[in-house]
């Protein structure tokens, strides 16, 4: 368990989060921001600092980590350069 107190929050335009969408590979949403935040862990960590990503969740808005097929976050470019490459495989 842990208590999270968001510090600030930043615009995170042009990043991703990145999910395991099973069968249909990976599933990339637009970030809607990034926050920076106070973490309490309860099971003796202490308190820690760290920037979490933010996106829509039906009508709310929440941390894409705590999402049980969260892989990753990324810029939007980069997903976009890896697709090229696999297309470029997959011609040759």
């Amino acid at each position: 368990m842990e208590d999270v107190k968001i510090l600030q929050i930043m615009p995170a335009e042009g990043w991703v989060a990145v999910y395991d969408g099973g069968d249909e590979g990976e599933m990339e949403e637009p970030l809607a921001c990034f926050a920076l935040v106070q973490v309490d862990y309860k099971n003796g960590d202490g308190i820690q600092t760290e920037v979490r990503g933010m996106a829509p969740d039906e009508k709310a808005i929440g941390f894409v980590e705590d999402a049980t097929n969260f892989l990753t976050v990324r810029r939007a470019e980069e997903a976009e350069a890896e697709e090229d490459e696999e297309d470029g495989e997959a011609a040759e």
